[in-house]
């Protein structure tokens, strides 16, 4: 009887030589397969990783440099003159951040469909709208020749670079199949244009309200368009409604809300925000002005920031650089530190044409003018080229067809008849912008310093000092429409001649002040001063807490600094919680669970607290309640505007009494918080679950640091994004950590802007900077140095910037020798 398989020891089988053979052939094939792959994705991976150390000869120098490296990878640069310094700049940062440079390049020349494809048409055709190309010429036509001779040399080491290794070009290169061309000082012009379109402001508010001006009165939407805190809210006035207000003038377009890739892409890039201070001597510990300054801007990977340290026999200077120029904007030579933030100044404005019936010609003050017309041809990836005529007027290019579109939710208006809408922007007024701080690294008081600053005519920032003859000051630099009889909030009727620009408020007439009383100056974005112009101001809470935790505190020193830097303390989340208490529980047991754990609340947005998450999310849910019924489908392209920067409507409800927006007064008003408490418990359980010991603000908001190529996940974002990681912070926080009130669910607390480099400098200690980038030195994903300081930067930690040459090469991780060649 056959022995059943389950009965006795199983029999061994038997296998040929033959079989074994081929076991081993199959084994060591697919060991060599794997070997193979492994070895072709580790060479394609580390291609274009250019050695840190060696020797590398340099056309162009006149004397030897040399380049330390520290451990978290910022070069210390040694040179025997500026020019040599600037060459070995532009070849460190080509070494760096080469493919972030060729991208920031085609951004601003509009440039990004030949590589990318179809999806970019519309985002390239809004930066031609500008004519980067002439901005770049006009602005280096105004270089002094000192400044022109550094720009070329830092655009000749950049060249050096790229010619030296065209054949070992990283990873992002050889996926789009591209190879970067030679760099001018136009190409670093036209980049400066991205800084400034992401810092400009009002075109979002311009176009929204152009969009509710039909169905809302000119009261309602001063309380959805709200100015300042202090401030009263400011209707359109009688001639702006006249023109706009009226259904003769629009259509309204149903809108898809996706964002497109043009004009609504750069209202949502993030909401430029920051904060700097300054202290004098009678509060520091050194007895020397202390100065502090952390820009908010998107995260990415790379970081906006290029750190160096630069160092001439005459003297040096450390800091952050915007990648792609070869100035300081942040930082220190040891006599003067400064910082910079966003004034939030209104530099664009929106103005109603009207077009002759052929379309050839607009007025002006009664007379008919040609329009300036421009063909424009966008490359387009694996597809035929689009070409397109831009139209110009007096004011600016006509942007009605981007603003019309349906996919745009910046604007659902499409305009009737022979009208149409042009875009002024100030940020567009030639001046030497790729190199602004150029002057810095020589300035040896605060005046030297803004003196420097004067050539500085793009999009206007805080420009806040201190020097080490104990002043300390602010200026506003830049350039800001100098308007008659208008302030640039709403838009204007172009045609009639009465909203027009007297050039740009001079300089010396913008804002400033030296020594203040207070001892101490602060920007974070609010509104400093009683101007008569326009602004898209942040509410004043991080500038009331840095404030407040100055004055609390005498003889300050760095790490005194570093904690305000590391300022988690929302004011308006501790507003909203005094509201939600005041409007009681209606005998809601949930609602008083969520009042008692919200009430003694000390408004610190840490990972770890379970207020934070509540009262975060009611924030959210509030926006919701309160504009979605009064809004429609209007609802998500307000929502935009919520989430531009701006001072929003869903923060002035809180804090402004009796708001017209509570339209059945201080009852609903009660009844709404409730609603909006209850909701926000609803959301927490569907986002953490039913378990409230487990809610904690840091499972719900979340940071990623996406590379351009990343964008779309898969396998490319495994590759060059990092993230997701808990955070902690808020959109009114200090430590800065913006999350969009109106985001789609699963974006919903995805932070979306950052402190993005943070910068502590006492005068009393000239060599003694610190600083700390949010991302690494290095664009390239194998090298060590592409997100190695996301951790401490996440720590709230910072190394030295140390001019020093002999502590650097103590504990240099890398050197380089740069010899003429």
């Amino acid at each position: 009887m056959a022995e059943h398989p389950s009965e006795g020891p199983r029999r061994r089988q038997y296998r040929s030589p033959r079989t074994r053979r081929r076991a081993v052939v199959g084994l060591v094939v697919a060991f060599i397969f794997v070997a193979v792959m492994t070895g072709l994705f580790y060479q394609a991976t580390q291609s274009g990783l250019a050695p840190e150390s060696g020797v590398v000869h340099l056309a162009g120098l006149t004397a030897p440099v040399k380049v330390i490296r520290d451990t978290a990878g910022v070069p210390h640069i040694y040179a025997q003159n500026r020019l040599d310094l600037a060459r070995a700049l532009g070849y460190t940062q080509a070494q760096d951040r080469l493919f972030q440079l060729e991208m920031r390049r085609r951004l601003a020349e509009g440039r990004l469909a030949e590589v990318f494809g179809a999806d970019l048409v519309e985002s390239d055709y809004v930066y031609r709208l500008f004519d980067p190309e002439k901005f770049a010429r006009d602005s280096v036509a105004t270089y002094p020749p000192e400044m022109r001779a550094q720009v070329d040399a830092f655009v000749g080491g950049v060249n050096a670079y790229i010619d030296g290794h065209q054949h070992s070009l990283e990873p992002a290169f050889r996926l789009l199949g591209i190879k970067p061309a030679h760099y001018t000082a136009e190409d670093l012009e036209a980049g400066a244009l991205t800084i400034a379109m992401l810092v400009g402001y009002n075109a979002t508010e311009e176009s929204v309200y152009i969009n509710l001006a039909p169905k809302m009165a000119p009261s309602d939407i001063a309380a959805l368009m709200p100015v300042y805190p202090s401030l009263p809210l400011e209707p359109p006035p009688p001639e702006t409604t006249a023109v706009f207000g009226g259904t003769k003038l629009s259509d309204h377009l149903p809108s898809g809300f996706a964002l497109a890739s043009g004009f609504a892409r750069l209202g949502h890039m993030g909401i430029p925000a920051s904060n700097n201070w300054v202290v004098d001597g009678t509060k520091s510990m050194s007895g020397k002005p202390m100065l502090a300054s952390d820009p908010h801007l998107p995260q990415s990977i790379p970081s906006i920031w290029y750190e160096a340290v630069l160092v001439t026999p005459d003297g040096f200077t450390s800091g952050a650089l915007a990648a792609g120029s070869p100035a300081v904007a942040i930082g220190t030579n040891g006599h003067v530190a400064w910082g910079v933030t966003s004034v939030c100044a209104d530099v664009m404005d929106l103005s109603l044409e009207h077009l002759s019936a052929d379309g050839m010609n607009y007025e002006f003050q009664g007379k008919w003018l040609p329009l300036e017309r421009r063909d424009v041809t966008i490359h387009v990836r694996d597809l035929s080229d689009v070409t397109r005529t831009i139209h110009s007027t007096r004011h600016g290019p006509i942007v009605s067809d981007v603003l019309a579109r349906e996919d745009n939710p910046l604007s659902g208006v499409k305009l009737r008849g022979n009208y149409a809408l042009s875009l002024r922007f100030a940020g567009l007024t030639p001046g030497p912008s790729a190199a602004f701080g150029f002057g810095s690294a020589t300035a040896r008081t605060g005046k030297d310093l803004v003196d420097a600053y004067r050539t500085f005519t793009t999009t206007p920032l805080n420009l806040v000092w201190g020097d080490d003859s104990g002043n300390i000051g602010w200026h506003i630099v830049g350039a800001i429409p100098n308007r008659t009889g208008f302030d640039g909030k709403y838009p204007t009727a172009g045609f009639s001649g009465n909203f027009e620009w007297n050039g740009m408020i001079p300089f010396d007439s913008l804002p400033h002040t030296e020594n203040p009383p207070s001892h101490f100056i602060v920007t974070a974005n609010n509104r400093l001063a009683d101007v008569p112009w326009n602004g898209s101001w942040v509410a004043p809470w991080r500038f009331d807490r840095i404030s407040d935790l100055l004055r609390a505190r005498d003889k300050m020193t760095a790490d005194d600094f570093k904690s305000i830097q590391r300022d988690r303390v929302s004011i308006f989340a501790l507003k909203l919680r005094d509201a939600l208490v005041q409007a009681g529980d209606g005998g809601d047991q949930d609602l008083r669970w969520a009042l008692g754990e919200i009430r003694g609340w000390d408004g610190a947005m840490t990972a770890n607290s379970r207020p934070a998450a509540i009262v975060a999310a009611t924030e959210v849910t509030m926006a919701r309640r309160v504009f979605k019924p009064l809004l429609g489908d209007d609802y998500k392209s307000f929502m935009l505007l919520e989430d531009s920067g701006t001072y929003p409507a869903s923060e002035d409800i809180i804090v402004r009494p009796a708001s017209p927006l509570w339209l059945a007064g201080a009852d609903n008003a009660n009844a709404t918080l409730r609603a909006s408490l209850k909701d926000s418990l609803a959301l927490l359980a569907s986002r953490l679950g039913i378990d409230r010991d487990k809610w904690r603000w840091g499972a719900m908001e979340t940071i990623e640091f996406a590379h351009p190529l990343g964008q779309r996940g898969g396998v490319l974002g495994w590759y060059f994004n990092r993230g997701p990681f808990p955070t902690e912070g808020g959109r009114h926080t200090v430590n800065n950590s913006w999350f969009d009130l109106g985001g789609d669910a699963p974006d919903r607390f995805k932070v979306r802007q950052i402190s993005s480099y943070r910068f502590i400098a006492d005068l009393g200690d000239p060599e003694g900077a610190l600083g700390m980038n949010h991302s690494g030195e290095s664009d390239h994903p194998a090298s060590r140095h592409y997100d190695d300081m996301i951790g401490s930067w996440s720590r709230g930690e910072y190394h030295a910037l140390d001019p020093s040459y002999t502590r650097a090469q103590s504990s240099a991780e890398a050197e380089l020798d740069l010899l003429p060649r």
